[in-house]
């Protein structure tokens, strides 16, 4: 799906909506036609430090849809793009302090700075 607009000068502009490849991730099943189980990447027991750790991963994810649909706007959204966007909303951007460097781009109370190494 696309709209074309045509300007009055004779010059035009197009928005393109293009469908995800047949063998993209957001397609994926496991053996029974279902998404299978959650990969539990950083699972944590039961517990304050979970239901804190679950808030900042919900506001993430709601940073991350904002992000992704142009604050509710675009119903026709890139999976990939919110994947992206998600990484963003939960560990900052791939600098050396996670930060933007843009003064719009960075939070008002800045969380502290995280190390994790993996078993």
């Amino acid at each position: 799906m696309g709209e074309c607009v045509v300007l009055p000068d004779g010059s035009a502009f197009g928005v393109l909506s293009l469908p995800l490849p047949e063998g993209h991730w957001l397609y994926q099943r496991d053996e029974q036609g279902l998404n299978g189980p959650p990969p539990m990447t950083f699972r944590m027991e039961a517990g304050e430090a979970r239901r804190q750790m679950a808030d900042r991963i919900r506001e993430a994810a709601k940073w991350a849809i904002r992000a992704s649909t142009m604050c509710g706007q675009e119903e026709d959204f890139d999976p990939d793009a919110m994947v992206q966007n998600m990484v963003v909303g939960l560990l900052g951007y791939h600098t050396a302090d996670g930060l933007s460097g843009e003064a719009w781009d960075t939070p008002a109370d800045i969380p502290p700075l995280h190390s994790f190494t993996h078993d």
